[in-house]
Order: C-alpha cells, then structure tokens, then sequence
C-alpha cells in the first residue's frame, strides 16, 4: 500500500512540475515573480553561507536596471517596481545567517566598540527621523528612508568578513569585470545607439538629467549615468589595488584597462566623475608617497580646492539639461564625433563667463537659501527630516534634513574613516592589508571631495561599498595591534591563499 502511495505521489509531483515547466516556457514571469523565484531560490543558500549573499550583492546588483528594462519589452512599467528591492532581500537574508555570529562575535568587538556604536545612533537616528519630525507624508520618507537606512547595516556585516581577505579581493575583481562589461556596454551605446528596452524606457520617465540638448548620455547597464560614472570611479581603485595582489604580467593588462574606463567615464558627461578619477591617480601616485598627516592632509586641501574651483569657475556655459520635443539618441555611427563634443569636449572646454550657467547659479542661490533659512533654531537643529530636500550636495543636503549637527556628523565620519585608513597603511605590515587600506581611503578621499556637488552615497553602488568598505578597514585597523595576533594568523593564513570561511 506504502509502494503505491509514494507511486501516486511521484505522479502527482511530476505532473506538476510539468505543468509548470510547461507554462513557464510559454511565459516569463513578471516583475514580482522573478523576485519571489529569486528570493526561494537564495534563501536557504544564504542563510546557510551569508557569504554567498555577498557575492550576490556585487554580482547582481549592478544588472538589476538592464533587467528592469527588458521587462519594458514584455510589460508595462509599474508605479513600483519589486525588482528595486532585490538588494534589500539579499540583505535581509545576510543579516538572518549572520545573526547568531553577531552574538558570539559580541565580546570581540571591544576594540572598534565605539565606531559600531556611532553607526548603529546614526541608523536608530535616521528611523526616528524617518517617523518622527519630517516634514514628508509617513509613505514618501519611508520610500525615501530606503536610500538612506539599509546600506548602513553593510557596515556591521563587513567586520564579520574583514579578515576574508581572499573574499575581499574576490569583490573587487568582480567591479572590475563589471566594470569592463559596463564600460563596453556604455561605449557602444555611444557609437550604435539604444536598444529597444532603453527606448521603451526612455518614454516612460521623467528623468531630465539623463538628457543634455534632448541627447541622452550613456548609462550602460545602469539607471543613470552618474551610477555608471560613480561604478567606473570603483573600478579605476580595484584596478589600482588588484595591480599589487596580481603577478606582474597581469600589470600592463590592467593598466591599458584604465584608458577604457576612464573613455567611458568621460562619455557620461560627468564631470565630478572626470576629476575624482584624476584625483584617484594622484592620491595612488603621488599622496601616498607622503610622508606625515600634516602635509597629506595639506595636499588633500589643495586638491579640494582645485575640485572646487573646477566646478564652479571652470564649468561651461552650455551645461544646462533641455529636452526638446524629439529625444535624439545618435544612433547613426556618423552622429557619434558630434555627440562626442557635445557630451565632453563643449563641457570641458567653455571657460568664460561661468557666473553666467544657469545650474552654477541655481545651486549657490539654493544652499545660501538653505543657510538663511538654518538661522531658525529648529531648522538649525533639526532639519526638516529624511529625504525632505536633495540639494545636490550631500553636506548640505544633511544641512537642510538634519541641520548643522547632521551636517557636521556626515563630514566628520568622511574625515575620521580617511584618518583611519592613513593610520592602517602605515602601521601595518601585511602588503594586502595595505593595499586594501589604500584602496579604502581612496574611496573615502574621492567621496567626501565629490560629494560637495552630489550625493553619492545615497544610491548604489556608493552606498554599499561606502559602508561595507568602511567597515572593512575599521577591523583592518585592529589587526594592526600588537594584542591582535589570533587575526595576524587568520589573514596570514588568508594571503598565503587559505580561503577562511
């Protein structure tokens, strides 16, 4: 009787599957499904290895745009797509296999207590602004509590995986491969056009910054070029890391990527992006040659001031975003020469009369407004609450959400993670560890110069590898001590190519 039960129930299964099989290949499945089909697929594997979730992240994450796109071609574009949520998901899914090890981890953490500490006010802080005090309805500062909340939690998780070193390194050769497949992807949007996805996608946005003269810049497989140009800025510092930890023959590879990168940098029209890249090769080459805070820090205040006076007495006139009734896409091969110079060669070479573009005004006339309007008490302590007002700076972006004191915390965490990073290059021994610190500070360096004209660690990939970077080098910097020796084992271990996990 048991014999034909569990033969009926085999039946039973494969006519299911069947079915299922069947209808799938007649039907791809919507937005929604994917991400349920994603997520059961990845749950129980994450949970298991949070490790795995990781990769997912760095792996995934940057296709999540191109993949919304192609459903343009099957389905109209919802109010809300689930797809935006499958990074949150992968998070979740960490946080819960992690769990339990940020409870036996608890009395290990003794030596960076205090930097976990003011991370986890600054996530506690964010909710109650989010709820409490904010001038937004409850649903519009939760959609916007997303950019700012979540990718602070990849801080508390990078110090369970610093001393991975090979998983770390993992990460960034994957940024760069990605870097590569975006920077191709974005050039040949250059040189061939748009595809049909991207075209659906174009009339079903009101994205006006995408556009320069109704020409749209290229993104690759991102949602906007400043995403591609802030990707391909990562990419340049993996390079110059993955320079170190690669054999020398591997050298001259890497360093004929970098021309690639920075073309397709140049192409997005991004023009803090063009100067962040450049000062990511002089910090490499030349700052780190340094010897002494003081004169590092001195030179860092020079390149502050040359990055300021780029945008604002050097930019051209002819910068402003217009959209005209037809969206030209140069698809044509003969277009791309004229597309070239208007998307890079008018943007970098029109220096006369900058108090006379229309955005260099509109933003200086917008943060006075904004410090005239913080000589209230309330406003000046308080701001208006989370996601009240991006005003195309992230300090005054704080300034005008969570006042001087908001203001102030987001510039001193910038400069407190780049003293950090100074501090573990010279003080360790590990040439990994060193690179890796190097790499970090880079990161943190471009970040807080151009983050005076954006915001770049409110949406990805700068907010995950912000946080999840920084959290790296904070327990890097415990290595460096002399009670650290059970982690000098560990990442020893790790750079002789034994895989901890």
């Amino acid at each position: 009787m048991k014999e034909h039960i569990k033969y009926y129930l085999i039946v039973i299964l494969a006519a299911i599957v069947g079915h299922l099989i069947a209808y799938k290949l007649v039907h791809i499945p919507r937005q929604l499904e994917f991400v349920v089909i994603l997520s059961l697929l990845l749950f129980y594997p994450i949970l298991r290895k949070p490790i795995i979730g990781l990769y997912a992240v760095f792996i995934v994450s940057p296709f999540i745009p191109y993949i919304r796109r192609l459903y343009y071609l099957v389905y109209d574009r919802p109010s809300i797509d689930p797809l935006i949520i499958v990074g949150d998901l992968f998070l979740v899914f960490i946080l819960l296999g992690l769990f339990f090890e940020f409870q036996e981890r608890r009395g290990r953490y003794e030596e960076i207590s205090v930097y976990i500490k003011i991370v986890f006010v600054y996530f506690v802080y964010l909710i109650i602004r989010t709820v409490f005090l904010n001038y937004l309805p409850l649903a519009e500062a939760l959609a916007k509590f997303k950019y700012y909340g979540p990718p602070v939690l990849f801080f508390f998780i990078a110090t369970i995986y610093a001393d991975k070193l090979s998983h770390l390194k993992n990460f960034w050769y994957i940024t760069i491969i990605v870097g590569i497949i975006a920077s191709l992807y974005g050039i040949n949007q250059l040189y061939n056009g748009y595809s049909k996805a991207e075209m659906v996608w174009f009339s079903s946005i009101e994205f006006s910054t995408l556009f320069i003269k109704g020409i749209a810049r290229p993104f690759s497989i991102f949602q906007a070029p400043v995403v591609l140009a802030d990707y391909l800025q990562l990419t340049i510092i993996g390079i110059l890391m993955c320079m170190i930890w690669t054999q020398k023959k591997l050298h001259l590879f890497l360093l004929l990527i970098i021309p690639v990168i920075f073309y397709a940098a140049l192409i997005t029209s991004v023009r803090s992006s063009w100067v962040g890249i450049m000062i990511s090769l002089l910090i490499w080459f030349v700052l780190f040659r340094i010897k002494g805070n003081r004169y590092r820090f001195l030179a860092l205040g020079v390149l502050i001031l040359i990055y300021i006076g780029y945008q604002y007495f050097i930019e051209p006139l002819d910068s402003g975003f217009q959209i005209v009734p037809s969206r030209q896409t140069a698809q044509e091969s003969s277009q791309s020469q004229q597309y070239f110079e208007l998307l890079v060669s008018d943007r970098a070479t029109a220096l006369y009369d900058p108090l006379g573009e229309h955005s260099f005004l509109v933003r200086l006339q917008l943060w006075r407004n904004l410090i005239n309007y913080a000589r209230d008490p309330a406003l000046a302590f308080l701001g208006r609450g989370l996601g009240c007002l991006k005003a195309d700076s992230l300090y005054f972006t704080y300034l005008a959400e969570f006042g001087y004191p908001g203001m102030l915390f987001i510039a001193a965490i910038f400069v407190v993670f780049i003293l950090i990073g100074l501090r573990t290059i010279d003080s360790s021994g590990n040439p990994d560890i060193v690179a890796l610190a190097k790499g970090i500070t880079i990161l943190n360096i471009v970040f807080a110069i151009v983050s005076i004209t954006g915001t770049h660690i409110h949406y990805f990939p700068g907010d995950i590898y912000f946080w999840f970077w920084n959290g790296v080098l904070v327990q890097l910097s415990v290595f460096n001590k002399p009670d650290a020796a059970e982690n000098e084992e560990t990442i020893d271990e790790t750079h002789q190519g034994t895989i901890v996990t």
